[in-house]
């Protein structure tokens, strides 16, 4: 999503391109994941803002503005995410693919292994194949350090729901 930015007599000052990230680890929150609105300008980051779970939904589902802008805009319709539908009506914000971002990174759970396996063929870190495949795949080369960002965050959020792409992942020693 482009916006740009116009001084008071009108005069445009800036125009800048507006995505989403997450980084995946164990981080100093205690979370294993952290979001961030991106700000580029002539394709290169000039900006992050980090943000919870809950603005990420909504300001990427259009409910709430892009921070520091008063635009709304509902980046995951653009990019072909679709809401997950219960039996009983409610909806649930794509959460499988949120639920499922830690398992690239975890063989187990790290705080709650009732919540099952992953398909990291390391125990805290994908094998080495695996995270070259993801450099080459998302452009990531450091999870405590680097965002899968802009295209390559929508791209992983549709690859953790595609049982190939698991079962692929997986299968990488």
């Amino acid at each position: 999503m482009s916006l740009t930015r116009e001084s008071k007599d009108g005069n445009i000052s800036y125009a800048y391109q507006v995505s989403f990230a997450v980084k995946i680890g164990i981080l100093p929150t205690g979370d294993l994941t952290q979001y961030a609105v991106m700000y580029y300008k002539d394709g290169r980051l000039v900006s992050s803002l980090p943000i919870n779970f809950t603005q990420l939904m909504n300001i990427g589902t259009g409910k709430w503005p892009i921070p520091n802008s008063t635009t709304f805009y509902n980046f995951f319709e653009e990019k072909g995410l679709k809401d997950d539908t219960l039996e009983d009506g409610s909806i649930l914000f794509y959460t499988a693919a949120f639920d499922s971002l830690w398992k690239i990174r975890f063989e187990a759970h790290p705080f709650n292994h009732q919540l099952g396996k992953g398909w990291s063929q390391g125990e805290i870190r994908p094998s080495l194949k695996q995270q070259e495949y993801i450099y080459n795949r998302y452009g990531v080369r450091g999870y405590d350090q680097d965002y899968f960002s802009d295209t390559s965050f929508f791209l992983l959020l549709k690859d953790v729901l595609d049982k190939n792409w698991i079962a692929e992942y997986k299968a990488m020693h």
